[in-house]
């Protein structure tokens, strides 16, 4: 197959590939919010093709859908561009998207989230759907270590690295989508550590009470190169996840 991306593809070609096996489906979660002054605010959903695009690769038989945005980002609504669903019809969304599939045949469904600000929702719809569906496998997998083994290898400091449009997402960007990224604008953002304290200012008042330009870590030495083994390091780690969770108990 050309593409594993059902964007890409005709309606025919979708149904061929059941017909020939491809059941799994990865439905990559993101969102519309501001990263800092030089990556797009469509960054959270663009990189979710990528990462599950090597993912499907991995796994085998799998196909990626339309990323689902945008998602759960009241946090960063101080900063124009940022869209942000309530829970409740994130949760309709979600179910949606999780009905058609289903109606066309799929049998294990992945939901993969690339914005933080979704998890807890998105882990509540799982819970509550997970054994809705008979023949149907629904599974949300986490990874825990690739952030950690990547700012380990790269030689970059956590605070530096980030989680939201530092070191590690601006460079994932450079890699995939460098038309988007504005490396002049590139900015310091907050390096510290990013405690219960810093996260209760980030949930209460909103992000740009912790950081003002919107950053959470350093994005001006951000380069393609390590946005491209983050890539396979990441990948790795959600197949090996992935296959754990389907393996039979």
């Amino acid at each position: 197959m050309k593409t594993v991306i059902m964007e890409e593809m005709s309606w025919k070609q979708i149904k061929n590939a059941l017909a020939d096996g491809y059941k799994t489906v990865i439905i990559p979660v993101g969102s519309i919010e501001q990263h800092g002054p030089h990556l797009p605010v469509g960054t959270d959903y663009l990189l979710g093709y990528p990462i599950s695009r090597e993912v499907a690769r991995r796994l085998g038989k799998t196909l990626v859908a339309p990323t689902i945005r945008p998602g759960l980002s009241e946090h960063h609504m101080h900063f124009p561009g940022t869209v942000t669903l309530q829970p409740e019809t994130f949760k309709m969304v979600l179910r949606d998207y999780l009905s058609c599939y289903i109606r066309h045949g799929f049998t294990t469904i992945i939901f993969l989230n690339t914005h933080g600000g979704n998890a807890i929702t998105l882990r509540a719809f799982v819970e509550e759907n997970e054994n809705a569906h008979p023949g149907v496998t629904i599974i949300f997998p986490r990874t825990s270590n690739a952030s950690r083994l990547s700012n380990e290898e790269e030689g970059i400091p956590q605070g530096i690295s980030g989680s939201h449009s530092g070191h590690a997402e601006s460079s994932a960007m450079l890699a995939w989508y460098p038309q988007f990224v504005d490396m002049s604008a590139a900015e310091e953002g907050f390096t510290g550590e990013f405690n219960e304290e810093k996260r209760n200012i980030m949930n209460t008042v909103g992000i740009h009470g912790v950081t003002p330009n919107g950053i959470l870590g350093d994005a001006r030495e951000a380069h393609a190169a390590r946005g491209i083994r983050d890539n396979m390091r990441q990948a790795k780690e959600y197949t090996e996840v992935i296959q754990g969770m389907l393996s039979p108990k």
